[in-house]
């Protein structure tokens, strides 16, 4: 088979394969609802990915991909440095979750960070986390934060960030209520820290 039209196929089953997880869940998905979504038939799916998990694992690490790809651009923006995290906030975490948290089997999906995937969700996070702390140490080093302020690293910063995001995820009543307490989480701890 051709490579690119391989990549493309590969493409397709991803984007269907998606939409059947949050439809009918991780659980409930067979390779038989991706491959009917996907326009082909089980073999040829088998062809191309030996079985559900792989195909969630791909798919997830695509995702992962474009979302390290935007996280740098957050930073590469002509923002205030509070700005740049809180968009990089929205793009490693708000925007997956409210996707994800409506569809009729989100709460499946996010289980799933406990369970069969959790080294996947522990990748995700760990993509979040690399493209803060590079984007924080940017931001100092072009002058814009002042660390020395605190003592505290970029890496140091980061988690302190994410953890108060899992915090206000655990406590949190709305979506709305999560998105602004993120914001408000980040002009505590960043604000103080920019340059003007």
């Amino acid at each position: 088979m051709d490579e690119t039209k391989e990549d493309s196929r590969r493409a397709a089953v991803l984007a269907e394969a998606f939409t059947a997880f949050v439809t009918y869940g991780y659980k409930r998905t067979t390779m038989d609802d991706i491959a009917r979504a996907a326009g082909m038939s089980r073999p040829a799916l088998y062809l191309l990915y030996r079985n559900k998990y792989e195909i969630f694992e791909a798919l997830m690490l695509s995702m992962m991909t474009e979302m390290e790809a935007e996280l740098a651009a957050c930073f590469d923006a002509d923002l205030p440095p509070v700005a740049k995290v809180k968009s990089a906030m929205r793009i490693g975490f708000l925007d997956g979750y409210h996707k994800i948290r409506n569809t009729p089997h989100g709460a499946e999906l996010f289980d799933l960070k406990n369970a069969e995937a959790a080294d996947l969700f522990r990748q995700w996070l760990a993509v979040v986390e690399n493209g803060l702390s590079s984007g924080l140490k940017r931001e100092a080093e072009a002058g814009r934060i002042d660390l020395t302020r605190t003592r505290v690293s970029p890496e140091r910063l980061t988690t302190l960030v994410i953890d108060g995001f899992e915090g206000a995820k655990a406590r949190m009543t709305t979506f709305e209520d999560l998105e602004a307490k993120v914001c408000d989480l980040v002009d505590v701890v960043l604000g103080p820290l920019t340059v003007r």
